[in-house]
């Protein structure tokens, strides 16, 4: 063996401690002269001081010892305005640190994995990333992000309305007015706030034309009812009218008020009823029917002997009346003059018949005192003689004053033509019923002669 080992193998700087977080491994597998010891630590720790030492002639390791160190973070920059907090350091498990721009600087240091969160003060929003993570460099992850102040803008204009700035600002917390003009209405929020995002809450508001809902007609008594609207804007009007044959009861017209409602109540339509006609005297009302509802009409009759002086049909008009006058039943002219003279008739008429019966009781008794017949051909020969003396009346030998057959003027169709109301006018006569189509026969006039037993009484 040379004798420069001999010298080495003489010098041994001895083995080291081990190093905390970290551990020294040996090169050359020896510690005599010249051997060289390498360090390195464990993760999340970096190493202090020299990586290699050697063993010297003074039978030392060359420099001084280093160490393992733990890699952390160090206090993160707070920007002005900002609020940081740290979550995830092993100082405080499950809490949360907050530093502001104008907290005091602690000197806490932050592990690897520890994240950083930034935030504004109210009024301000970040710019930037607002999360940042501490690395194993030991350096905070991205750029340090600013707040900046906090302004929402304009809120834009309002159609048919106003926007008003209480605040005569749109930083954060400052609120917008919302207002419509007359006859308009607002549909959304009348007020919006800054918000801390820089925009503006809730949507923006509209204005809507305030106008009355279409007049509907919903009323069960309301058949008939027409109404007609030109705008449903604010004074507006609605007009109503009712159909051919029904009255309107209630308002014509409906204003459109300043709510969007229509002023007054609904009208309804309610049937024209001209009601039942009066009675008139010596005649009959007949209602035709049984209706006295619009268009429904009404006939006029007289009793034998009057005549109607007036229309003989009256129709329910649209005003609720029965058209025309009211006629009236008035006794015929040679009925009339008659009626003066009917007593002395009467009078005379029985006189007459007085005097008759005396004649014939004295008839009468004289044939009976006369002297009897004794032979059968002039009892027969006697019937005959009273047979030719007989007073005789039959239809066909009545005659008028003029001498003329009272059937020679009677037409077959006297009861063929219906009953008109043009004819009727002029009648003298009426129907006897309802159900009955025939016709009491005109009075007599003055120049007929009315027999009684062969007897003229007049």
């Amino acid at each position: 063996m040379s004798l420069c080992k001999e010298q080495a193998l003489d010098v041994d700087c001895g083995k080291l401690p081990p190093m905390p977080y970290g551990s020294a491994e040996l090169l050359n597998g020896t510690t005599h002269l010249g051997s060289v010891i390498q360090y390195s630590c464990t993760a999340n720790f970096r190493l202090v001081g020299p990586v290699r030492r050697t063993c010297t002639e003074d039978h030392q390791w060359s420099d001084s010892s280093p160490r393992c160190e733990e890699v952390r973070c160090p206090e993160p920059v707070v920007a002005e305005n900002s609020i940081v907090s740290v979550t995830g350091n092993d100082r405080m498990h499950g809490r949360t640190l907050i530093r502001t721009s104008v907290s005091s600087k602690s000197g806490s240091t932050y592990r690897i994995g520890a994240l950083v969160k930034y935030r504004c003060e109210r009024g301000y929003k970040v710019i930037g990333e607002s999360l940042s993570t501490c690395e194993d460099n030991g350096q905070w992850s991205g750029v340090t992000p600013k707040c900046q102040y906090v302004d929402c803008g304009n809120p834009g204009e309002l159609q048919n309305g106003k926007v008003t700035l209480a605040t005569n600002a749109t930083y954060y917390g400052a609120a917008a007015l919302y207002e419509c003009d007359v006859n308009w209405k607002l549909d959304g929020v009348s007020r919006r706030l800054c918000q801390d995002d820089g925009t503006w809450s809730s949507e923006a508001p509209v204005c809507r034309e305030l106008t009355c809902p279409e007049p509907s007609i919903q009323i069960k008594d309301s058949v008939g009812l027409i109404v007609v609207t030109s705008t449903l804007s604010i004074g507006g009007e609605a007009h109503y009218r009712c159909e051919r044959g029904y009255s309107l009861r209630g308002n014509q017209t409906r204003p459109c008020l300043a709510k969007g409602q229509w002023g007054g109540g609904p009208p309804v339509c309610i049937p024209i009823d001209c009601k039942s006609p009066k009675p008139i005297e010596n005649g009959r009302v007949i209602i035709a029917n049984s209706s006295t509802l619009f268009g429904s009409s009404i006939e006029y009759h007289c009793l034998p002997q009057f005549q109607r002086v007036g229309p003989f049909l009256r129709k329910c008009m649209d005003d609720g009346a029965w058209s025309g006058a009211e006629p009236s039943c008035e006794l015929a002219s040679n009925e009339a003059a008659d009626s003066g003279t009917l007593p002395l008739s009467v009078g005379v008429g029985c006189g007459i018949v007085l005097f008759l019966l005396m004649l014939l009781g004295v008839v009468y008794m004289r044939l009976r005192k006369a002297t009897p017949v004794k032979n059968t051909e002039n009892i027969e020969g006697a019937e005959r003689k009273e047979d030719q003396n007989a007073a005789v009346m039959s239809y066909s030998t009545l005659h008028d004053t003029n001498g003329r057959h009272i059937y020679d003027h009677v037409t077959d169709n006297v009861y063929d033509s219906p009953y008109s109301e043009h004819l009727a006018d002029n009648a003298a006569y009426g129907r006897r019923s309802d159900t009955d189509s025939a016709y009491e026969p005109e009075p007599v006039g003055p120049n007929a002669v009315v027999t009684i037993n062969g007897v003229a009484v007049r």
